[in-house]
């Protein structure tokens, strides 16, 4: 490609920035991309990425390759290394999907390496992809389609009569759609009520399943990150005291944690609250964060304890009643609980629309 067609592409490139939200974010072949001071793991940089309602760079074309590298070369002032784009896999073995939900259609991974992780980087040198270990920090880009977030509307302001004169002045405006808010939440369901044996542990797999349907409306409407966790029978020990915040499409492929009916309890009912009360987000997270609570417990299996309306590390709680069960002791029955007898697609809705009541 020629000097001059290139000095043409950046010029274009400069007028197009004129679309982005910021004067300092780049507009690349239909996206916008911002560039947050790194370097970060590739969670922590997601997470970056949601704070500002964007996500971890999409990468759709060559033209978006090429002009990435180079901006990020020349922010940093230097010609190797690697940055996190948007792009993962909940497992080796599983396709990979893009930080905004969608599937790949195109890809530029380079065919000299083995792609054994989960998460992908960009080549500073030759724009390449490869998939490396989430731990490694790096630097990143973040994105966004400017056409989701600013629309122009025409607004007649006021209207003047005079003699013989008549003026009417009419303002155009930028006004923003809602972004979505981001949200962290931890949803724990009941693995406990009914002993263990096969018939429970299909009625466990329901409730598994409802909260990953309940995380997946809470998805569609928030910019969702968080974990699945259960009191109860499981197959190991888990760490219930430091919470991962998983994307949405790591989320939702957590398997179901009982593979038998050998299985032990894990986190009795009675340990939930202590246990709740001392965890935490990894990486930390202060805003927004929330707790669906699924429970089909007798309020005799509490052994006296209680479940509380919020907590340090989950803001807003909301219980769930399943299976059953009549009230959840500690959390208000008119304020904090949503009784989902059938498990439907109305149930799950009516538990995000108290979550969100409560939470924004």
């Amino acid at each position: 490609m020629t000097y001059l067609k290139l000095f043409g592409i950046f010029i274009l490139l400069q007028l197009a920035n004129g679309q982005c939200r910021r004067e300092e974010d780049d507009f690349i072949d239909g996206l916008c991309y911002s560039f947050p001071t790194g370097p970060l793991k590739f969670n922590d940089a997601q997470n970056a990425c949601h704070s500002m309602n964007q996500h971890l760079a999409i990468v759709q074309s060559y033209v978006q390759v090429n002009f990435l590298s180079t901006l990020i070369r020349t922010r940093l002032g230097v010609s190797t290394g690697k940055f996190w784009i948007g792009l993962s896999r909940p497992s080796v073995k599983l396709g990979y999907q893009w930080d905004d939900g969608s599937q790949v259609v195109w890809s530029n991974f380079d065919p000299n390496k083995i792609q054994n992780n989960r998460f992908v980087a960009e080549n500073l040198l030759n724009g390449k992809w490869q998939t490396m270990c989430g731990q490694v920090a790096l630097p990143f880009a973040c994105s966004y389609d400017p056409n989701e977030k600013f629309t122009t509307v025409a607004i007649e302001t006021s209207t003047t009569t005079k003699p013989n004169h008549v003026t009417t002045s009419t303002i155009e405006t930028s006004t923003t759609t809602k972004s979505k808010p981001s949200v962290t939440c931890l949803f724990m369901y009941d693995t406990q009520s009914s002993g263990i044996s096969t018939s429970a542990i299909s009625t466990y797999k329901t409730y598994f399943n409802f909260a990953i349907f309940i995380a997946s409306k809470l998805n569609d409407k928030t910019m969702l990150t968080g974990y699945i966790d259960n009191f109860g029978y499981s197959t190991g020990l888990n760490d219930h005291e430091n919470y991962p915040t998983d994307h949405y499409n790591n989320l939702n492929n957590i398997p179901f944690p009982i593979d038998g009916t050998d299985d032990n309890i894990d986190l009795d009912l009675k340990d939930v609250d202590g246990s709740l009360a001392t965890a935490s987000w990894t990486p930390p997270v202060a805003d927004q964060t929330c707790m669906i609570f699924i429970s089909a417990a007798p309020e005799a299996e509490y052994g006296g304890t209680t479940i509380k309306s919020t907590y340090t590390s989950f803001g807003t709680v909301v219980g769930v009643l399943v299976g059953g069960a009549t009230s959840i002791p500690g959390l208000s029955i008119d304020t904090n609980v949503i009784a989902a007898p059938a498990l439907s697609d109305s149930d799950a809705d009516a538990v995000v629309s108290k979550l969100l009541e409560l939470l924004l």
